[in-house]
């Protein structure tokens, strides 16, 4: 009789005293046996420790607790939490985030029939808090899906964190790269797609929480310190010179997706960073297209005002 893998749910966590119940229900609800939840807190002052401890109290063995006695930041806060993980497999999930039924059982499989996959991934809802509506759903056009360190690359990595499940012994050296404090995934994912073969699972697996406080909130704060995701990836591999095209377009890309965003906020913003997109891939007519539109306020204005009606057709073009 098959073993199944023993699996690690790796969940950070900061002041989510309120929502940190609701994820930590949607794993233990799963229909998967081997399966340890080992959470890291980020010296929290809300609250979470407590009901963190109840949790750890409730659920001895299966539940693995990591307090720090300071703040460490995001990226030194996972790197807490996978240096606790003894599962073969690491499922991640956001402290505010949701796994949706059946999701490790399903992923597993993936990992169970295709022994050369490293990295699996799936759509992922993504919700507004306050309302509880649907904005979006990752991973959903089949023109965006990651099959290798190409698309790793050019496509921007793979949105929906709580979507990604991984070995255990394809995790780079060092874990996540501390010189990114606060957005160092991406050069996480990139790492894995050197090691072995990425698959996507069919199906909707999680649900990730819009609430104006996460990452996904504040791009243009940490524009730099993503774009270093994949300096840092070249610095490490030099033996992967070939990539360094790849490289470009990904930067050009994730610059272009910025400026996409401030043309309703600021034009000249978005002006300077479409200049940037331009100069780090000149055959792209998406990015001339757009720098002609910022240039022009009245246009820009428009753009920004129909921006909600304009981003699924330029998702659609994959910009």
């Amino acid at each position: 009789m098959t073993v199944l893998p023993k699996v690690s749910v790796m969940i950070i966590t900061y002041n989510q005293k309120s929502l940190i119940s609701e994820t930590i229900e949607s794993v233990l609800l799963q229909d998967y046996e081997r399966l340890e939840i080992v959470v890291a807190d980020d010296a929290s002052t809300d609250g979470t420790q407590l009901v963190l401890q109840e949790y750890a109290s409730k659920y001895p063995g299966k539940f693995i607790l990591m307090l720090n006695k300071k703040n460490l930041g995001i990226t030194r806060n996972c790197n807490t939490a996978l240096s606790a993980c003894t599962g073969e497999l690491i499922a991640v999930l956001g402290g505010d985030d949701l796994f949706l039924s059946g999701k490790i059982s399903a992923q597993v499989g993936v990992f169970v029939d295709h022994p050369e996959v490293n990295l699996s991934y799936h759509a992922v809802e993504v919700f507004q808090h306050q309302t509880g509506k649907i904005l979006d759903v990752t991973n959903s056009n089949p023109k965006g899906d990651i099959r290798n360190i190409e698309d790793m690359l050019t496509k921007l990595g793979i949105p929906g964190g709580s979507s990604l499940m991984h070995r255990r012994s394809a995790i780079p050296p060092g874990g996540y790269d501390e010189r990114l404090p606060m957005v160092s995934d991406w050069l996480f994912m990139l790492e894995l797609a050197l090691s072995g073969e990425i698959r996507k699972l069919d199906g909707v697996y999680a649900r990730y929480r819009k609430h104006g406080q996460g990452a996904s909130d504040r791009t243009l704060e940490f524009l730099e310190e993503s774009l270093r995701n994949v300096d840092l990836f070249l610095e490490k591999h030099p033996e992967r010179a070939d990539l360094i095209v790849y490289c470009d377009r990904a930067k050009a890309r994730y610059i272009a997706g910025e400026a996409f965003r401030q043309l309703r906020v600021d034009r000249e913003v978005a002006e300077k960073l479409l200049t940037r997109s331009v100069s780090l891939d000149r055959d792209n007519r998406k990015y001339l297209i757009l720098l002609g539109i910022s240039k022009v306020p009245i246009i820009a204005g428009i753009a920004g005002y129909f921006l909600h009606l304009i981003k699924a057709k330029l998702k659609s073009l994959a910009l």
